[in-house]
């Protein structure tokens, strides 16, 4: 899993979603999907798994050298069938062994295993040939356009609109909606990391249930509590929708939460 350097090299051209299009005061942010795919980077890790830790430190590379030349959505989902080995991951969901569990059916695995890379829903083994499947979704036209709109209601939850423009052909496309926090450092007393202190990027706090998402033009609207533990500087929101049959992105974007809670 550790880069070489000419692939950190390549790397350092991804972007993080789509840009910010709007602010008013530190209250709220508006943004736009971008033209063409935006795919998610999907890692599959956990505190317990002693090859994990390397994994977590490239998409923590990769999220760190971001620009506007390639796009892409890290997300890191902590599985939690590695609890009963030694330490309990607080980070660590039922629900994300679940959505690993889907994907590798998808992708006719013969195993699930951490750390586990996906791009678009599909397993990759390797720094090149997730760049090679990012470019190729950076370079095909979306079909669908999303517009997010988020506000600061209070210290303790943010509301989102959401407009989508869905010109898929597919009828099985979901959305779901992610909370992810950045710069988490932990020291682990127990398992197969024990002694080591791991930093955890892009590790998601919140992920919705799926949303169904109609033909042509809608709106979705929703209100997220942030959790009382939460780095709020630290945390983004990303918007994810996917064919529902095979875990393909059809369209992704990201930001920072952080300029909401910045005053």
């Amino acid at each position: 899993m550790k880069p070489c350097t000419k692939i950190l090299a390549v790397l350092a051209a991804f972007l993080l979603g789509a840009a910010d299009t709007g602010l008013a005061g530190n209250r709220q942010l508006s943004l736009n999907s971008s033209d063409t795919i935006t795919p998610v980077i999907e890692l599959y890790t956990s505190e317990g798994c002693s090859s994990c830790p390397r994994a977590d430190n490239f998409l923590s590379e990769l999220g760190a050298t971001i620009d506007q030349k390639f796009r892409a959505v890290p997300l890191a989902f902590h599985v939690d069938y590695w609890n009963r080995l030694g330490w309990r991951d607080p980070f660590s969901k039922a629900a994300y062994t679940e959505r690993q569990r889907f994907l590798a059916d998808v992708n006719a695995q013969r195993s699930m295993y951490t750390p586990e890379l996906l791009v678009s829903g599909k397993e990759v083994r390797g720094g090149m040939e997730i760049v090679e499947r990012v470019n190729a979704a950076n370079r095909q036209e979306s079909r669908v356009d999303i517009r997010l709109d988020i506000e600061r209601e209070q210290a303790g939850r943010v509301r989102a609109k959401i407009a989508f423009d869905n010109m898929a052909g597919e009828t099985d496309v979901e959305v779901h909606v992610a909370i992810f926090e950045n710069g988490i450092v932990r020291h682990i007393k127990g398992g197969e990391n024990k002694g080591r202190t791991l930093t955890h990027n892009y590790l998601v706090r919140h992920w919705s249930d799926p949303m169904l998402l109609a033909k042509g033009k809608s709106t979705k609207r929703l209100t997220l509590a942030i959790g009382s533990d939460w780095q709020r500087a630290n945390l983004g929101m990303a918007v994810v929708v996917v064919n529902s049959r095979n875990g393909e992105t059809l369209q992704a974007l990201s930001t920072s939460l952080g300029k909401l809670f910045s005053g």
